[in-house]
């Protein structure tokens, strides 16, 4: 990793010469339809008003920003989806909660999507002209621990997967950093785990950087971060860009980063509510800026 990005978002407590996660918006969305909550995936187009959203039960949706400036205002109502298997056949027609809880998301250039199951380990790429086709993942998923398997996913910028698990692999020295390549999957490194933080969420942003959105659990609610590496580089703790204070927000799980017309990144996350009553869905949109 380059020392100087090193040197900018390393600091605890940033200078104004420093860059820092500027909050824009925390838009609270809320839906009457019973299959609504429990998204755990988002992916922001270009220009910033339209977006996917992936849920724990196979759906997806997709919707619209409402925007006053740099404030998201509401949500359009969008095409609602569910995601099949591979024999074209939705998964809520099956039946079986160990196949649909669907984590992660990842768009490709080329307008394929991925996205990645939990319970049982795998990802499935989502072709409109074309049957889902599965991909298998590294042999260390069958060490990963129940419910524990594949929560954050990316691509990066020549089109590769990125998968990390949320558990740790037995005997591995921190949650791994699969990449996919021509020969299947290689391991870029691990994640150094401090503070019960666990991945759930990822992106590549458009300057080449992996972005990961790690999410812990305390006895009074969840705690939320924000880590970048440089995956030509490698470093385990890579570099620190923003904690949220406890209970600040509900369970963030999604990370979308992409480029505003001004030319900074833009943080985009969502919550899953668990469908729980006490819990909500919260649209959370930072940018980065000096």
């Amino acid at each position: 990793m380059r020392a100087s990005f090193v040197a900018l978002i390393l600091a605890a407590t940033p200078v104004a010469s420093e860059p820092v996660l500027e909050q824009l918006s925390v838009y609270v969305w809320e839906r009457p339809e019973r299959y609504f909550g429990g998204w755990s995936a988002i992916e922001v187009a270009k220009g910033g008003m339209t977006f996917t959203a992936i849920g724990d039960n196979a759906q997806s949706y997709y919707g619209t920003f409402q925007r006053d400036g740099d404030r998201i205002t509401g949500v359009s109502r969008g095409p609602v989806g569910a995601l099949t298997d591979i024999d074209g056949v939705a998964f809520f027609r099956k039946g079986t909660e160990e196949l649909n809880d669907s984590e992660g998301l990842a768009v490709f250039p080329d307008g394929r999507f991925a996205v990645s199951f939990e319970r049982t380990s795998r990802i499935i790429v989502y072709d409109e002209d074309a049957l889902p086709v599965r991909i298998e993942l590294p042999r260390e998923v069958n060490g990963l621990a129940e419910n524990g398997g594949v929560e954050a996913l990316a691509i990066d910028g020549e089109g590769r997967l990125i998968a990390i698990p949320e558990t740790v692999p037995k005997d591995a020295p921190g949650f791994p950093v699969w990449r996919q390549d021509g020969n299947g999957w290689e391991t870029v490194g691990h994640l150094k785990r401090t503070q019960g933080f666990r991945p759930v969420g990822a992106d590549v942003g458009p300057d080449g950087r992996l972005y990961v959105l790690e999410r812990a659990f305390r006895l009074i609610g969840f705690q939320s971060r924000i880590r970048a590496f440089d995956l030509d580089a490698f470093a385990p703790e890579g570099a620190l860009l923003w904690v949220a204070s406890m209970l600040a927000f509900d369970n963030l799980e999604g990370l979308s980063v992409w480029e505003d017309a001004g030319g900074a990144l833009r943080f985009t996350m969502i919550s899953d509510d668990n469908y729980l009553s006490v819990q909500r869905t919260e649209i959370v949109e930072f940018r980065l800026t000096q």
